[in-house]
């Protein structure tokens, strides 16, 4: 696929007041063995609400593996709002997959305006 004019080519995304987009490589593609070099990096889509410190940050894993899928964690960042984490405390609220890019959307759209993580998270490892 063709890449000029790339940023034609962004997935559009709603975009919640007090959320901030840090990171954007997210394209309108659907992944496919045609497509796959539109799912390098270690961030494809990134955003925090300034207020709260809630996050989330999305990868294609494996890197560059057609059968892989989008797989985005959730945070609480710390140093944000006066009963959130201490500065430099993340709370990893979970991590969540699909292959659906449409379903992605959804998802982070829905957890930028309610503020609530999606179900069927899967819990962050134990700390050791």
């Amino acid at each position: 696929m063709e890449r000029s004019g790339t940023w034609r080519r962004l997935q559009p995304l709603r975009v919640a007041p007090s959320w901030v987009i840090d990171m954007n490589s997210l394209y309108g593609v659907d992944p496919s063995p045609e497509t796959m070099e539109w799912f390098y990096g270690s961030v494809l889509v990134s955003g925090h609400c300034r207020h709260d410190g809630l996050c989330f940050d999305v990868r294609w894993e494996p890197e560059g593996d057609p059968d892989g899928c989008f797989t985005a964690d959730f945070l609480r960042l710390g140093g944000f709002g006066r009963r959130g984490p201490a500065p430099g405390d993340h709370t990893h609220l979970g991590t969540w997959t699909t292959r659906s890019r449409s379903e992605l959307v959804a998802v982070l759209e829905e957890f930028m305006f309610t503020r609530r993580p999606p179900a069927g998270l899967t819990p962050p490892p134990e700390a050791t």
